[in-house]
């Protein structure tokens, strides 16, 4: 009980020290880490990942004033999203740990369990 709280803690932080606190932010932070350079539309992303438009549209504004994305000017439709490690080496230690956490099923319940759902 007392390891299970500990590594609740320790997601936790890493995700606060990330400036991640949504779902969406966290997936769409997947998506960008697991495809560093793609050429779509926003709409595309949420239709991969089975959000809605704004959602996703939010999540990216905000992994861009994170530092976590660049994105192009809209050109034909598209941008060119582009992922962006973390230049501060403590927040981009820890996006590595909770990324090889989120590779297996317990560490994407710990993930789930600390982050909120979209808001109401």
């Amino acid at each position: 009980m007392a390891t299970e709280q500990t590594q609740d803690h320790q997601v936790l932080e890493s995700l606060q020290i990330l400036g991640v606190a949504l779902l969406s932010e966290w997936d769409a932070l997947t998506f960008l880490y697991r495809h560093p350079a793609s050429l779509v539309t926003a709409a595309q992303i949420a239709r991969l990942m089975g959000y809605d438009k704004a959602q996703i549209g939010d999540a990216l504004h905000r992994l861009e004033a994170l530092g976590m994305l660049r994105r192009s000017r809209v050109s034909q439709g598209r941008r060119l999203y582009q992922f962006s490690e973390p230049l501060e080496p403590r927040r981009n230690s820890h996006l590595r740990e909770l990324m090889s956490l989120s590779q297996n099923r317990a560490g994407r319940v710990l993930l789930l369990k600390q982050l909120k759902g979209p808001p109401p």
